[in-house]
């Protein structure tokens, strides 16, 4: 099976990371049920976020979370939250 990612999503633009950077901080607090559709299948193409299925519980529904690769590109670009990068440092 060959490793090559054919869907592989094009580099993004100055404006796309900054919207992205934006977006994964709203996701981190919770916030994200407001964001666009075009903005999400952004932070989904570029593994940055993923949906997440909760434990079935009475209320519970899926939600986007952050990736690894999400937290790395936060941290990257300096704006990771300092929970987080308390966290992300302490596993």
């Amino acid at each position: 099976m060959s490793s090559i990612d054919w869907h592989a999503a094009p580099p993004m633009t100055d404006d796309q990371r900054r919207n992205a950077l934006a977006d994964m901080e709203l996701i981190a607090c919770g916030e994200e049920l407001d964001l666009p559709w075009r903005r999400v299948r952004i932070l989904l193409d570029h593994k940055l976020a993923a949906v997440q299925h909760p434990v079935l519980t009475a209320g519970s529904r899926t939600s986007l979370g952050l990736t690894d690769h999400g937290l790395q590109f936060m941290d990257a670009e300096g704006s990771a939250p300092d929970k987080l990068r308390i966290r992300k440092n302490s596993s």
